[in-house]
C-alpha cells in the first residue's frame, strides 16, 4: 500500500488539492449565506469554479507547493501557503471583476475573503495533519535513548531533525533545562522533564545512554558542570560548537561533537567590528611571518573571510607550508596567496619578499616559543626573537606597509626565562620605530589551547596510550584562550593601533594546569587517578607558577572593545636600541651566556634570570676563566 501511494504521489496530490480548492470555494458560498445557497448562486458558483481552479492550480504550482513530502512540512511551506492563497485571492477577484463585464453585481464579494481563510486553513491543515500522523505512528527501531539538555532554539531544531528523520538512532526521552518557566512544557510535543540536577535520575528512570547538550551559549562553568553529571552517571555526551562557530546560523544534529577541552575555557561569543575589519583587509596585501604556525595558519583562515587582494605566507618550514597550501587550494580555492619561503633571520629575502609584493599590513607571529627548549639554547632565542624580529620590522618599514602588529606573549612580563626577556625586548625594539609612516604595534596574549607544542595534544597522546599525565606542579596556573579567539581578537586590534601600543587580550581566569588534565581524562570516559594517575613532575627551566599580562604600573586602560585592554608602550630611544643589538650581536658571535644573561637584565630590568640559566652562565664563566689562565701559561712557558 504505501510502495503504491509513493508511485502515484503526485497524481495523489493533484485529485486531492483540486477536491480542496472546489470545497474551499464552496464553502464560502455557504458561509457566505448560512448554509442557504440561493439557485442564481449556485449558478454563479459554478460558472465562475474552471476559473478559480485554473488560478489557484498556477499560483500554486508557482511556489512549488506541489512537490516535496508532507511529512516533512514547515513553517516556511505554511508562508509559502499564505503567500499562494493570498496572490490567487487577488487574481481571482480580477477575473471575476473582467468576467462579469467590469463590475460585481450580482457577486458576493465576501466570498473572496472566506475563500482565502478556507483555503489556507484546509491546505495547510491537510499538510501538517500528514506529519502529525506520519510522526505519530512512525515506527522508532532505535534502541539508543537520547536527552537533549536545553530546551531553546537549538534544542528545539535537534528534537525536530530526530522526530522527522526516520534514519537516526536515537529516541528522544525528553528536555531538561534549567529555567524553572520552562518545566512541564512541550516543545515539538516532547516534555521538559526537569532541570540539570534532575540527569541522574532522569538516567536511571529512562535507561538514557545518549545526552545531547545543545547550549551553544554555555559558559565553561556551565559545561564542567553538565560534563560531570554525564561523567558521574556513566552516559556518552555530545554537543554543539559554539555560537561564534555555527557560521551561517543554522542547527543541525549532523553539528554535534564530542565535548573538546575548548567547551570548558568557552566565554562570551566575542563580538567583532566585521565591518571595519573588512575596510582593513578587503582587496589589501597581507604578509604573515610563521604562516604556517597555529597563530599565523589560523590568521589566514580568518582574514580569507574578508576577501583580501593578496595573502602572503611567509615561513620556514617547507613541510608545514605545503600542508596549508594544499588547504587554502581547498577551503578557500578564490583567494589569491603566495607561499614564500624564507627565514626572518635573512634580511635580503625579508626585503626581497616586501619589495615584490607591497603587503599593507605585517602580521609577525614567527618566533621561537617553548620555554624550556629557549633555556638550553639561549643564543637562537636572540637571534630569532629580538634580531629576528627587528629584520621584519625594518624591512616592513622599508617597504611602505601601513600596519605592522607583532603577537607577543604574557611571559614578556616580568620575565624568568629567555623566551620572555627576548619577546620583551622585540616589543622595545618596535617601539623604537615609532615616528614612521609604519605603525607599530603589539599584542600581548597568553597561552593558545591546540597550539603547536601546548599541554594538550601532551595530555592527549599520553592519555590515548593509557600513560601517567605528566603536570610540572599542582599549583601551576595559566591563561588559556582558543586560538580562533585569539586571532578574532588580533584582527580587532590590528583595526585600533595607531603606534606604539601593546594590546592586551583579556583571557579570562588562569586555570590550573592540573584541573586541565583531569577535564581530558574525564572527557577520554577514563577516571583521573584511577585508570589514568597524574604525575607531578616539578617545574621545568624557566617556568613560573603563574603568568601576568602587564607589568605593575603600565597603566591598562579599556578600549572599544570590550575583550581589548591597551598599554601605552611610550618611546624607545633608537640610538639605545642600536647599541643593545651591537652589543647583544657581539655576545652571540662569541656565545658568552655570562654576558648575555647580564645585558638580557640590563635592558629589561624585571628580567629574573632562572636557577638554570644561571648555571649555565656560571659554568661558562668558569670554562672562559680557566681557558684565560691556560693561554697565559701557554704564553708565560713559550
Amino acid at each position: 500500500m504505501n510502495s503504491w501511494i509513493v508511485k502515484y504521489r503526485k497524481i495523489l496530490i493533484l485529485l486531492s488539492q483540486t477536491a480542496l480548492f472546489a470545497c474551499t470555494y464552496y464553502l464560502g458560498f455557504l458561509l457566505r449565506f448560512d448554509f442557504v445557497v440561493a439557485d442564481h448562486f449556485q449558478s454563479v458558483f459554478i460558472s465562475t469554479l474552471p476559473l478559480v481552479l485554473i488560478i489557484k492550480f498556477a499560483t500554486f504550482y508557482y511556489f512549488r507547493l506541489f512537490r516535496g513530502w508532507w511529512r516533512y512540512v514547515g513553517m516556511s511551506d505554511l508562508l509559502d501557503i499564505i503567500k499562494a492563497s493570498f496572490l490567487s485571492a487577488v487574481l481571482i477577484s480580477i477575473a471575476v471583476y473582467i468576467q462579469n463585464g467590469l463590475s460585481f453585481v450580482g457577486y458576493p464579494r465576501s466570498v473572496f475573503i472566506i475563500d482565502l481563510m478556507l483555503t489556507i486553513g484546509l491546505i495547510g491543515g491537510m499538510r501538517f495533519a500528514v506529519r502529525a500522523y506520519t510522526e505519530s505512528v512512525r515506527e522508532n527501531t532505535a534502541e539508543v535513548n537520547a536527552v537533549i539538555i536545553g530546551a531553546g532554539r537549538a534544542g528545539g531544531a535537534i528534537a525536530r531533525e530526530l522526530q522527522q528523520n526516520e534514519r537516526l538512532a536515537y529516541k528522544l526521552i525528553g528536555f531538561l533545562d534549567d529555567d524553572p518557566a520552562k518545566r512541564g512544557e512541550r516543545i515539538h510535543g516532547i516534555k521538559v522533564l526537569g532541570n540539570t540536577d534532575d540527569l541522574p535520575r532522569i538516567i536511571s528512570r529512562h535507561d538514557v545512554s545518549q545526552i545531547l547538550i545543545a547550549i551553544p551559549s554555555a559558559t565553561g562553568k556551565q559545561m564542567q558542570r553538565i560534563i560531570n553529571l554525564c561523567v558521574e552517571s556513566q552516559v556518552e555526551f555530545k554537543t554543539l560548537p559554539a555560537l561564534g562557530d555555527i557560521i551561517n546560523g543554522t542547527i543541525s544534529l549532523g553539528l554535534m561533537r564530542p565535548v573538546k577541552v575548548d567547551d570548558l575555557l568557552a566565554r562570551e561569543p566575542v563580538h567583532l567590528d566585521l565591518a571595519k575589519i573588512q575596510r582593513k583587509f578587503q582587496k589589501r596585501i597581507v604578509l604573515i611571518t610563521g604562516a604556517a604556525g597555529s597563530i599565523g595558519s589560523e590568521l589566514v583562515r580568518q582574514i580569507a573571510g574578508f576577501n583580501p587582494g593578496k595573502v602572503v605566507l611567509f615561513d620556514r618550514t617547507e613541510n608545514e607550508l605545503h600542508r596549508l597550501e594544499m588547504e587554502l587550494a581547498e577551503s578557500f580555492p578564490e583567494m589569491a596567496y603566495v607561499p614564500a619561503i624564507g627565514d626572518i633571520q635573512d634580511t635580503a629575502r625579508l626585503r626581497e619578499v616586501m619589495s615584490s609584493h607591497r603587503p599593507s599590513t605585517v602580521f609577525h607571529a614567527a618566533a621561537y616559543k617553548h620555554v624550556p627548549m629557549m633555556e638550553r639554547n639561549c643564543f637562537e632565542a636572540v637571534t630569532n626573537n629580538v634580531f629576528g624580529t627587528y629584520n621584519v620590522a625594518l624591512a616592513a618599514g622599508q617597504s611602505g606597509v601601513e600596519d605592522f602588529v607583532m603577537i607577543s606573549s604574557d611571559k614578556a612580563v616580568n620575565p624568568t626565562n629567555i623566551m620572555g626577556v627576548t619577546k620583551r625586548i622585540a616589543e622595545i625594539l618596535i617601539l623604537g620605530l615609532q615616528g614612521q609612516p609604519t605603525s607599530y604595534v603589539s599584542v600581548r596574549f597568553g597561552n593558545v589551547l591546540g597550539s603547536n607544542g601546548s599541554v594538550v595534544p601532551l595530555f592527549e597522546r599520553q592519555i590515548a596510550a593509557r600513560r601517567p599525565v605528566t603536570v610540572t606542579h599542582p599549583e601551576a596556573r595559566r591563561y588559556f584562550m582558543t586560538i580562533p579567539e585569539a586571532v578574532q581578537l588580533v584582527l580587532q586590534a590590528a583595526t585600533m593601533g595607531r603606534g606604539g601600543e601593546i594590546f592586551v587580550l583579556d583571557m579570562g581566569e588562569p586555570v590550573k594546569i592540573v584541573e586541565l588534565a583531569r577535564n581530558l581524562i574525564r572527557l577520554s570516559g577514563l577516571e583521573p587517578g584511577r585508570e589514568i594517575p597524574i604525575v607531578f613532575t616539578g617545574l621545568r627551566p624557566g617556568e613560573k607558577l603563574f603568568e601576568e599580562l602587564m607589568f605593575h604600573g603600565e597603566g591598562l586602560k579599556p578600549t572599544a572593545h570590550e575583550k581589548i585592554r591597551v598599554l601605552d608602550g611610550g618611546l624607545a630611544d633608537p640610538a639605545r636600541i642600536g647599541a643593545w643589538l651591537d652589543e647583544l650581536g657581539e655576545i652571540v658571535s662569541a656565545k658568552n651566556v655570562h654576558r648575555l644573561v647580564g645585558k638580557l637584565q640590563e635592558i629589561v630590568p624585571e628580567y629574573t634570570p632562572s636557577p638554570e640559566i644561571l648555571a649555565l652562565a656560571k659554568v661558562d664563566q668558569h670554562d672562559r676563566f680557566v681557558a684565560i689562565q691556560q693561554s697565559r701559561a701557554g704564553r708565560m712557558s713559550d
